[in-house]
């Protein structure tokens, strides 16, 4: 639940579990979850400034500009409540953190790069080894049109460096409307993609992917998860 709303997992959710189906766990982690599991959490930026109290000693730093420290502090705080829930479940808990990369713009990508390096620093400086930083670049279209568009799966890092922004003439959103008969696709039926193979996520491969693939099975091994060969 987040703020009373019951969890609905959204395309990005189903990518995180095909990867962790395919090379770690051999199950979905959201289908346990669906069936009464409780096995996933899904906590809203909102819940999370919450978490952050008068006087806590979370300090993004200065030094890093004041542009990145949101991520460094939503990465600090969530990587303290996974540790937390780890501690009282007596079980490894994955800290998954989900920003697009820009939604009004292109992004370049040292500006990707510093997100996703604050998130990685935030956190590192709470001592979370278990976060995973996943930012595409510029926003989620881009890694389901690699899959939808035509030749499916190919040259896809061009992608990473159109528009984020909705009203651009030819952004991700317009192109992936025009690859559904014009109308925009609902967050159920990107989610419906992933699930059923439409969008399969082993076979995106562009930059801002691969890295979260990576951080997700760096941590994953940090949790001490098998890699499935």
């Amino acid at each position: 639940m987040a703020d009373g709303i019951a969890f609905v997992p959204g395309p990005m959710a189903w990518v995180v579990d095909k990867l962790l189906e395919r090379h770690h766990t051999e199950y979905s982690l959201l289908e346990t979850h669906q069936a009464g599991g409780d096995c996933v959490t899904h906590v809203h930026e909102t819940e999370l400034a919450v978490l952050r109290k008068p006087g806590s000693p979370l300090l993004p730093g200065v030094k890093y500009g004041k542009g990145t420290a949101f991520f460094t502090r939503n990465a600090q705080l969530l990587g303290l409540l996974a540790k937390q829930t780890s501690t009282q479940e007596a079980q490894p808990v994955l800290a998954i953190l989900f920003r697009d990369g820009d939604k009004t713009r292109s992004t370049a990508a040292s500006d990707w790069q510093e997100k996703v390096d604050s998130m990685r620093r935030g956190f590192a400086q709470v001592e979370c080894d278990t976060g995973v930083p996943m930012v595409p670049r510029p926003k989620s279209e881009a890694w389901l049109l690699c899959a939808r568009r035509q030749p499916g799966y190919a040259n896809c890092a061009s992608l990473e460096d159109a528009s984020g922004n909705d009203d651009s003439p030819n952004s991700l959103k317009k192109q992936l409307a025009a690859l559904c008969g014009g109308l925009d696709p609902t967050a159920d039926e990107q989610a419906d993609w992933v699930v059923n193979g439409t969008v399969d996520p082993l076979r995106i491969h562009m930059p801002s992917f691969n890295a979260f693939k990576q951080a997700l099975h760096a941590a994953a091994k940090n949790a001490g998860l098998p890699l499935l060969p």
